[in-house]
C-alpha cells in the first residue's frame, strides 16, 4: 500500500534527537515528511487520528547478519519479526562476512563456516562485486532498507583462502582493490571478524593498510575484536583504535561487553575514553541479552582451519590431530597476540552451551538443547558428542552461549545502554533455522518496556535516540533515524504503556507487543497487528560519493 499523501494527527513526537516529546501532527507526502506541526487535512481520508501514541523515528537494526536472508526470495515472511518490533532499517555485513564481493572458490567456506546467517537452501550467489549484489536485492525488492558493510573476513578469503598466514603483498593489494570496489558501489564501510577465522590470522598491519581506504569515503570500521571473551580484550580495543586513530576514521565497535566485570573491561573501557580525548571518534552496540549466537566452528583451535574446511574435517579424523584439539578446546589459554600463540583468541567451549539448527532428521530432537544433556542421551562424554554431531552435520549448526535466566548478568547488559555511545543492535544468526534466541522477537520492545519503563535506567527519549538518530549517525545515513521535514517517512508509532518483550528462551516465537503502525518509505506495511509483507517498500541504502 503506496499512500501518497497522508496526515498523521494528535500523535506525540520523540524526533529521536533525545529532546523532550511533543505534541503535532506529520504530514506525508509520498517518500518523505513534507511539514511537522499544525496541519489541516484536505481530505478527511488522508488522516490518521494517533490519538496519543509515540511517534517515533523507525527502528535501526545496527547489528545484524541478515545481509544473506534478504538476498532471497523469501526474507520478507522471515522479517515480519522485525518489522513488529519496529525496525526499519538493518546494517548487514558485520563481524567480517558479507555474501559480497564474492569468488566462486570462497562459495563453499562461507556456506560452511557461516552457515547459520544463510536462508534455508541456501543462495545461488548470481553476483561476484558489491554492486552487482546491490542489483540482485533491488531485482527481488526489499521489505527493510539495507545498509551493508562489506567483510574483511569474505575479502580474505577471496583472495587467498583459508590460510593460517600474513597475507602476502599481492594479496592485500587484491583485498585492497575489492574493498576500494564495493565502496565505490555504495557499501557503508569495513567490517572485521577478528574472532573468526581467517580475519584473526591477519596482522594489524593488514587491517591498517585497509583502513586507510576508508577515509576517503568517509565510512567506519565496525570490528569485532579479537578476545572478546577473552583476558585479553583491553589489548583487542587498543588494537582496534590504533587502526582508526593512524587513518584517522571513526571506529564502531561490535557487542562491546567484552572483558567481563574485572579490571580487563575497565582497562579497555579506559583506552575508549583515552582516545576520544585525543579526538577518535568511536560509538559502539551491544544486544539486549547476555548470551550470543554463532558458528559452533568458532570453538575448535583456529590452526585446525589451516588449508580449508576440507582439512579441518580431516583433521578431525585423524586421532592423534584430535587428541590435541580436544586437549586444547579444554584448557588452552590465549595470550596476545594471537599469532604468537597458535592464533587462539577466544576459548568458549563449556558443556552448558545451547545447540541448534540441525540440518539432519535424526538430530532434530537436539535442536535448543544444552550440550550436556545431548551428552546424555548419547551416554558419551560432552567433548566427543560435539565433534561427532559436527562431523555429521558437517559443521552447518550453531550455538548459543552465554548467561541463562541470570538477573546480574541481565542488569549488567541492561546497564551497558547508560553509555550515550551505545547504540541497538541484534546480531542474530540462525534467522531461518528457527532459533530460540528472544532477539528476533523482542530487542526493541525489551528496550522500551522493561528497560526504559521497567528498570527507569534510560528515558524513553534516550532510548529512542540510541535506536534512530545515533546509529544513523555512527554508520553516515543520511536523512533517516530523525523526524525532521524533509526526511525520509520511516515511522514506528507505539504505545509506551504496553510495548514489551513477550519472547524468552523457554517460549521464544512470541510476537511482542506495542507496536500500531510501522511506515517505511512513505508507505503503511504495518497497521492493526498485520504486516503487508507484498509492499517491499525498503531500499538498498547506497552511500552517497
Amino acid at each position: 500500500m503506496n499512500d501518497k499523501r497522508i496526515v498523521l494527527k494528535n500523535g506525540i513526537i520523540i524526533d529521536g534527537s533525545g529532546k523532550e516529546r511533543y505534541k503535532a501532527d506529520i504530514l506525508i507526502e509520498n517518500e518523505k515528511m513534507k511539514k511537522i506541526g499544525d496541519i489541516d487535512a484536505e481530505n478527511k481520508n488522508d488522516i490518521i487520528d494517533i490519538n496519543g501514541l509515540i511517534i517515533a523515528p523507525g527502528f535501526i537494526d545496527v547489528h545484524t547478519h541478515l545481509d544473506f536472508i534478504i538476498a532471497s526470495p523469501r526474507h520478507s515472511k522471515l522479517l515480519e519479526s522485525w518489522v513488529k518490533q519496529g525496525v526499519t532499517t538493518i546494517i548487514a555485513g558485520n563481524c567480517g562476512f558479507s555474501p559480497a564481493p564474492i569468488r566462486r572458490k570462497t562459495i563453499e567456506t562461507l556456506n560452511t563456516y557461516w552457515n547459520s546467517s544463510l536462508p534455508k537452501g541456501g543462495l545461488e550467489y548470481s553476483w561476484n562485486t558489491m554492486d552487482e549484489y546491490f542489483n540482485h536485492l533491488e531485482k527481488i525488492g526489499q521489505s527493510l532498507n539495507a545498509v551493508i558493510l562489506t567483510g574483511h573476513n569474505t575479502l580474505r578469503l577471496n583472495a587467498m583462502g583459508l590460510e593460517a598466514r600474513f597475507a602476502e603483498k599481492a594479496e592485500l593489494e587484491d583485498m585492497l582493490k575489492m574493498l576500494k570496489e564495493s565502496l565505490d558501489a555504495g557499501s557503508f564501510g569495513l567490517s572485521l571478524g577478528l574472532g573468526y577465522v581467517p580475519g584473526l590470522f591477519s596482522h594489524t598491519d593488514e587491517l591498517i593498510e585497509l583502513g586507510s581506504v576508508l577515509k576517503k569515503y568517509n565510512v567506519p570500521l565496525v570490528p569485532h575484536t579479537r578476545g572478546l571473551l577473552s583476558k585479553n580484550y583491553d589489548k583487542a580495543i587498543m588494537e582496534v583504535i590504533e587502526i582508526s586513530e593512524k587513518n584517522g576514521i571513526s571506529l564502531q565497535i561490535s557487542h562491546h561487553a567484552g572483558g567481563g566485570i574485572g579490571r580487563t573491561r575497565k582497562k579497555a573501557i579506559k583506552a575508549i575514553e583515552e582516545a576520544k580525548e585525543r579526538g577518535v571518534e568511536i560509538g559502539h552496540d551491544n544486544i539486549a541479552w547476555p548470551n550470543t549466537s554463532t558458528t559452533v566452528l568458532s570453538l575448535f583451535p583456529p590452526w585446525a582451519f589451516d588449508g580449508g574446511i576440507k582439512a579441518f574435517f580431516e583433521r578431525l579424523r585423524n586421532e592423534i590431530i584430535l587428541n590435541q584439539i580436544k586437549e586444547e578446546m579444554r584448557s588452552f589459554r590465549p595470550k596476545w597476540p594471537n599469532w604468537e600463540n597458535k592464533w587462539w583468541v577466544d576459548r568458549d567451549y563449556n558443556e552448558n552451551i545451547i545447540l541448534t539448527g540441525f540440518k539432519l532428521q535424526k538430530y532434530q530432537r537436539y535442536n535448543n538443547m544444552q550440550l550436556k544433556e545431548i551428552a546424555k542421551d548419547f551416554k558419551k562424554e560432552s567433548l566427543d558428542v560435539l565433534i561427532k554431531l559436527v562431523l555429521d552435520e558437517e559443521g552447518k549448526f550453531f550455538i548459543i552461549t552465554g548467561q541463562f535466566d541470570n538477573p546480574l548478568a541481565e542488569d549488567f547488559i541492561a546497564n551497558l545502554y547508560r553509555n550515550p555511545n551505545c547504540s541497538v543492535g541484534t546480531d542474530i544468526v540462525g534467522l531461518d533455522q528457527k532459533t530460540p534466541h528472544p532477539v528476533a522477537y523482542g530487542t526493541f520492545p525489551k528496550i522500551l518496556g522493561t528497560i526504559v519503563r521497567e528498570k527507569k535506567i534510560l528515558s524513553l527519549e534516550e532510548a529512542i535516540r540510541k535506536m534512530t538518530s545515533l546509529p544513523a549517525s555512527q554508520m553516515r545515513i543520511e536523512k533517516r533515524g530523525s523526524i525532521k521535514e524533509g526526511y525520509f517517512t520511516d515511522l514506528t508509532i507505539f504505545n509506551p504503556e504496553t510495548i514489551k518483550c513477550t519472547s524468552s528462551f523457554k517460549n521464544p516465537f512470541q510476537e511482542p507487543i506495542g507496536v500500531k503502525y510501522v511506515f517505511i518509505n512513505g508507505n503503511m506495511i504495518f497497521k492493526n497487528n498485520q504486516y503487508d509483507e507484498k509492499a517491499f517498500a525498503g531500499k538498498v541504502l547506497r552511500r552517497t560519493k
